[in-house]
């Protein structure tokens, strides 16, 4: 992986043949089975593909470059005004090689400058796609074909994110500690929450007040927590992205235990109506 000054790129190699790489990114279906709970993909140039965390997050994009299998380029705007009543656009390519069962994916974000405007969103991209395309890693080389359902609870809050994540991982909470985000990629995890659900399994990605991993304990589900800003307004995320179609009402009470647990260890911090964010994280 590597970040270039306003630009942001990764490559991973994917055990998984290139139409499954190209699917999971284009198709909508399948796309919520990696990224976003829902997608829309109007597969044309010119037509639109949407990302949506129900009423918390929209990101809309127009398709500008559609090669089948190689090259995928969208194009939206960012946060940023270009003095003539629009906003300045950014772009996301996506370029596939190889064949039979490994596909390289090659993602570059870009169309930032040294502008201090673009600061958040480029800080933004840059520590979500390591986790996202981890994500789908996961799922193509794990649970390709499989539904999904996902337990997420999120509010944002009045707070500092660092007191925000200390709160969120305190033992009467997740219970996993605030130093997980200092953890290794590859090192094993096991805490119990607060309502005595026991997680265990290795960690794929950890950083600044983030850690994401597979729980072995559920199924090789997909966990992510997360504190920090979105839209200048400090939010936590607990999230388990579990695979299959017999863990849909074990996903439902999950998140039902996670939205009684925010409710409760931030209560009169919540704030009720955050308004909900267009563009990227």
């Amino acid at each position: 992986m590597t970040s270039s000054p306003r630009q942001f790129e990764q490559t991973l190699d994917l055990q998984a043949p290139r139409d499954a790489v190209w699917k999971a990114l284009t198709d909508a279906d399948e796309m919520a089975r990696w990224f976003a709970p829902r997608a829309e993909a109007d597969l044309r140039v010119g037509g639109e593909m949407v990302w949506e965390w129900t009423d918390f997050y929209r990101w809309p994009q127009t398709i500008e470059t559609l090669e089948p299998g190689s090259h995928l380029r969208t194009r939206y705007d960012s946060s940023v005004e270009d003095g003539e009543g629009g906003k300045r656009p950014l772009f996301v390519d996506y370029f596939l090689s190889g064949d039979g069962g490994t596909t390289t994916l090659r993602l570059v974000h870009s169309g930032f400058d040294e502008d201090a405007r673009f600061d958040d969103e480029f800080d933004g991209i840059s520590s979500g796609w390591p986790t996202e395309l981890g994500s789908l890693r996961h799922y193509l080389e794990n649970h390709r074909g499989k539904s999904r359902h996902v337990a997420w609870s999120h509010v944002a809050l009045e707070m500092d994110a660092d007191e925000a994540w200390a709160t969120l991982t305190a033992p009467d909470a997740i219970g996993c500690g605030v130093a997980i985000a200092d953890v290794e990629a590859g090192a094993a995890f096991s805490f119990s929450t607060a309502d005595g659900d026991a997680f265990e399994g290795r960690v794929l990605r950890a950083g600044t007040r983030e850690a994401c991993g597979v729980a072995t304990s559920h199924g090789d589900a997909f966990l992510r927590i997360w504190a920090g800003s979105c839209g200048g307004t400090v939010n936590v995320w607990t999230w388990l992205a579990m695979y299959g179609d017999d863990v849909a009402d074990a996903a439902r009470a999950q998140q039902t235990r996670w939205d009684a647990m925010l409710a409760r260890i931030f209560a009169g911090k919540i704030l009720e109506n955050a308004p909900a964010g267009e563009g990227t994280a």
